[in-house]
């Protein structure tokens, strides 16, 4: 039955049966199924409680994973342990080589990972040799990806009329290059800076056993060559799994070498947190259609644009004439090696050594494209990284029955120590473009020409401590406790050890002599408590950092009579030291329910959590004349994270040949602020750009990067709506608004509208986040659908605000006029005394969706006709990805934007998501 199914946990297996805590495990059948390299974007809507954001449509992108939802203004992402190795990503991982992917929620079944587990654990295990014969598969697919709709912007002819009219409005004189519609060119950006994109990957393995030895080599080629110009990413991957049986087969040993390149040509996104930074979508929407791309005169081939259009420059000519690109290279090895000691004791050891080596280039080429888009000579950056991550851990498990009582332990002892070295420069006048080497820079005290030059070495290790029981009477009665205790390089002397605990119990009712229900085949509930910790802070926090010159000149210190002062390069406290920082503990009360209902066809879990985390770190600000310019972090956060989660799966099949099943999960969380340090602390956060307008705020009594915005009330359509929205003493509320603009709330009621008036107005956290599989197959067909969404969600329209500021968007051919009073867009005006582009919810959408994520349809050949071949199975399928969305969104994607903390959900210019048509074929010999 279902619930007689192995589960991988930390440190070891479990029936299913034996699990009394919040685990799922993901059908790796089904992600099989979906054309993607990235095993993170495959995880979403395939387990309840795991919340995953796309946030780029870049190929070399690596999506959110939220674990039951957040419960911490840090670091909210998952652990991942490979093949018992804890890392902190699944990037370089080849979907084809994983075998099994086991998520743990509840702090029960992630208490065993202890200080890094507050975010949940993702387990994977890859795949080894069985099956006695060599065997060879082969599977491959092609992709063809093209933007799903492109943002609808106005062209030349169409923005000056806007424009016109914008500045019109205003009373003041248009621009030159929008009175006359014959001049300049007529540029569609979009056109020329997104493509077609192909996109292949191609997995080879061979496998095989004897009596004491198993093996799998596998080796797989994945690229995307990107639906923006002269972006995409490739990688390849090797993997050598082995098994040997030595001593009587009283030890196993499991060598694992493992190599992965990954090659990104780089491309700029705006930030998920912080300043907006720069973004080349942005960039895109702001830039003139009058802008010729190609000028055949010009040395580069690309146009300066006339001075007259402004700062504007040139997307195309910039991004091509800037190769930009960064190389990963990931070698791993592991060795495992389990000991049957004597009756009921084993050894297990788990060694593991990671290096990684990165390097990362951008050289520019000369170019001209206005005074604020120029690069005046060949210029060039590098920089090269190494970090080593060695893993070592001893275990003594221990299992025995004794009569009706069965006992299952495992104590445990690792240390970990990652490394991390490298340098960079950087310089802005290469002697030629021909010269790809930093030697090649021009250093020139008297033109400014020189090298800049950056180096970073740093250390940190983890010690700990960890132990399990499991407990079971008549395989009724479950009881485990487990304990962990870890000791952190990233914490101070005085706290660098901190101890987490957890208890469950289960009851498989279903066994009792007294439950005949007769439709319900499994049912067992269970209860757990423990506590989890998060140390995701950069290092060396606890003690005092000291900022020296750079290239800033605020620590040069004058000294002397004015005339004949000597200015002295001094240094100053960059933080503060605070050696009582330790991690945070996040205690987690977990109930559930496993079922399996109608012989079986129908099971399922149902849970509902309650989670609270103590000692969260926030930074502290520090008065600005101290001259601190880093707060110091403290421990003086709290917060809750609530929620439920269901799972469910019908399987069918009948004697006619069909079959199918159906599985689903929803989940619902939500944060909320229970202490932000002192009593005013406030963080703000979502600028949507430079102007720094910001959207989210997070504080006491709210969830994480609540939006908090203005309140708009619809449009002005008179001068007497205007005259009559007055505050108690006869001002004017809104002295600057013209009919057209929009009327925002006075929400405290003091008279004014300022920044006091913004409201909160929910956050990007969905209510609910769901998934739907369903397989069916009819003799040889099969087909594949998946469907996933969120509902309840809200995003800010950042790119339509950008739009509708710069005049881009085609919304405002329907723009407020006296003969058009019932329009939803505001009036045009460049001056925008009103504020109207201000940071309200006339840019807040909902930005729920249910989106077909992938639909594939196959034919496997039959064994007597592919035998002959010398092959023992042929597949070949055809499906599409992303093949539709159903939302309310006006921008690009609703599942853009969705990473961050306190910026989530802020729509600040990503890159746009793709549908694509997909043909693969799956060969075995």
């Amino acid at each position: 039955s279902n619930l007689n199914e192995v589960v991988v946990v930390g440190y070891g297996t479990q029936k299913k049966s034996d699990l009394v805590s919040a685990i799922s495990t993901v059908n790796t059948k089904n992600l099989e199924k979906q054309p993607t390299a990235n095993l993170g974007t495959m995880l979403q809507g395939q387990a309840a409680g795991v919340i995953v954001s796309t946030g780029s449509g870049n190929p070399a992108g690596s999506p959110s994973i939220l674990i039951r939802g957040m419960n911490s203004v840090n670091n909210a992402a998952p652990l991942y342990v490979v093949d018992n190795i804890p890392q902190g990503s699944s990037y370089e991982l080849n979907p084809n080589d994983v075998e099994s992917i086991s998520i743990l929620k509840d702090a029960s079944a992630a208490t065993i990972y202890g200080a890094r587990a507050s975010g949940g654990v993702v387990i994977i295990t890859t795949k080894r040799g069985k099956g006695g014969e060599p065997k060879v598969n082969f599977n491959a697919f092609l992709a063809q990806h093209k933007l799903q709709d492109n943002i609808k912007l106005l062209d030349k002819i169409g923005m000056n009329k806007i424009v016109r009219s914008a500045f019109a409005n205003d009373g003041t004189t248009p621009p030159t290059y929008a009175v006359d519609d014959n001049k300049f060119a007529n540029t569609n950006w979009q056109d020329a800076f997104f493509k077609k994109a192909n996109e292949q990957k191609y997995d080879i393995d061979m496998s095989g056993t004897s009596e004491k030895l198993a093996y799998r080599l596998s080796y797989g080629h994945w690229g995307n060559d990107g639906t923006v110009i002269n972006s995409g990413a490739k990688r390849d991957n090797i993997r050598l799994n082995s098994d040997i049986k030595l001593l009587n087969n009283r030890l196993k040993v499991t060598p694992i070498l493992s190599f992965t390149r990954f090659d990104n040509k780089n491309f700029s996104d705006a930030n998920t947190d912080g300043n907006a930074g720069y973004s080349e979508i942005m960039y895109l929407y702001e830039t003139l259609p009058h802008i010729a791309i190609y000028d055949p005169s010009s040395p580069n081939g690309y146009a300066t644009p006339d001075a007259m259009l402004g700062k504007n420059g040139n997307p195309v000519g910039e991004r091509m004439l800037s190769d930009n690109r960064s190389v990963d290279e990931n070698f791993q090895i592991n060795v495992s090696a389990d000991l049957k000691l004597w009756k009921g004791f084993s050894y297990t050891l788990n060694a593991g050594k990671t290096f990684n080596n990165t390097y990362e280039y951008t050289q520019t080429q000369v170019y001209d494209f206005g005074a604020q888009a120029r690069n005046e000579f060949p210029s060039r950056s590098e920089s090269r990284g190494r970090y080593q991550h060695t893993v070592w851990a001893h275990l003594l498990n221990y299992e025995q029955s004794f009569g009706d009582h069965h006992v299952k332990a495992m104590y445990g002892f690792s240390r970990e120590k990652e490394e991390n070295t490298g340098t960079s420069g950087a310089g802005n006048h290469l002697s030629s473009p021909l010269i790809e080497a930093l030697s090649g820079l021009i250093v020139d005290a008297t033109t400014g020409d020189y090298i800049r030059t950056n180096g970073w070495n740093y250390t940190n290790t983890l010690q700990s401590y960890f132990g399990r029981v499991n407990y079971n009477y008549k395989d009724k009665y479950l009881l485990q406790g487990s304990l962990r205790r870890d000791g952190s390089s990233r914490f101070g002397p005085s706290h660098r050890y901190g101890n987490f605990f957890s208890m469950s119990a289960g009851w498989a009712m279903h066994k009792e002599p007294w439950f005949n229900v007769s439709w319900i085949d499994e049912l067992k509930p269970r209860v757990s408590y423990g506590t989890v910790g998060n140390q995701n802070i950069a290092n060396f926090q606890y003690i005092a950092r000291i900022f020296l010159k750079g290239n800033s000149n605020m620590v040069n210190y004058p000294f002397g009579p004015k005339a004949s002062q000597q200015v002295y390069v001094g240094a100053i406290a960059a933080a503060l030291a605070n050696e009582g920082i330790k991690w945070e503990e996040t205690a987690t009360l977990n109930a559930g329910v496993d079922f399996s209902l109608v012989k079986n066809k129908l099971s399922g879990s149902f849970d509902v959590f309650r989670a609270r985390t103590t000692d969260m770190l926030v930074e502290t600000p520090i008065p600005a004349h101290s001259g601190i310019t880093a707060f110091p972090y403290t421990n003086i956060g709290t917060m809750d994270n609530n929620g439920w989660e269901l799972s469910l799966t019908y399987r069918h099949s009948n004697p006619s040949g069909i079959s199918f099943d159906v599985t689903g999960n929803v989940s619902h969380s939500r944060n909320k602020i229970v202490r932000l340090g002192y009593d005013q602390g406030v963080i703000q956060d979502g600028a949507v750009d430079y102007t720094n307008r910001m959207t989210t705020l997070t504080k006491k009594g709210t969830a994480l990067g609540e939006f908090y915005l203005f309140k708009s009330e619809g449009i002005f359509k008179t001068q007497a709506e205007i005259d009559s929205y007055k505050n108690k003493d006869g001002d004017l509320m809104q002295p600057q608004a013209k009919p057209g603009d929009l009327k925002f709330a006075d929400a405290n009621g003091d008279g004014y509208l300022d920044d006091n008036d913004k409201v909160l107005m929910g956050n990007a956290l969905p209510d609910l986040d769901f998934g739907l599989n369903i397989n069916a197959t009819y003799k040889n067909f099969d087909l594949n659908l998946f469907f996933n969404g969120k509902s309840g969600m809200k995003m800010y329209n950042g790119a339509k605000m950008f739009l509708y500021r710069f005049f881009r968007s085609t919304d405002l051919n329907n723009a407020w006029t006296p003969e058009n009073p019932n329009s939803p867009v505001f009036r045009l005006s460049n001056a925008d005394a009103n504020a109207n582009q201000r940071a309200s919810d006339y840019f807040l959408e909902d930005a729920s969706f249910v989106r077909l994520r992938n639909i594939q349809i196959g034919y496997t050949f039959p064994a007597e006709l592919i035998r002959k071949a010398y092959l023992n199975k042929l597949r070949i399928y055809v499906g599409a990805y992303n093949l539709f969305t159903v939302t309310g969104y006006t921008g690009f994607d609703p599942d853009l934007s969705s990473g961050g903390i306190f910026s989530r959900g802020v729509d600040r210019g990503y890159y746009p998501i793709s549908r694509s048509f997909v043909a693969g074929i799956n060969l075995g010999f």
